[in-house]
């Protein structure tokens, strides 16, 4: 997807992703996104993934992925900090 706003170019891509729980009792859950990532500083970078299931609703998915994302931050030696936030609501 490609918007222009104000002057302004945002680039969000549709990807399909799949999350793996750490545990053979929780299967493996599909989801469909737009990821847009943004330079907030120098060094400093966000990653915001929005949830597509609104636009494909799947009646027999009963997981749905909120806004989540990350924020990468260059540190010396070539090394980074990332941190990263994950919000989902899931059904039983």
């Amino acid at each position: 997807m490609y918007t222009k706003l104000k002057g302004i170019c945002i680039l969000a891509i549709a990807i399909a992703v799949e999350f793996n729980a750490p545990s053979p009792l929780r299967p493996t859950r599909e989801c469909h996104l737009a990821r847009h990532s943004k330079q907030l500083a120098s060094g400093i970078w966000g990653v915001v993934d929005v949830s597509l299931e609104s636009l494909f609703p799947n009646p027999l998915i009963r997981y749905r992925r909120r806004p989540s994302g990350c924020l990468i931050q260059q540190l010396p030696n070539g090394v980074a900090k990332i941190v990263w936030v994950e919000h989902s609501e899931c059904e039983r």
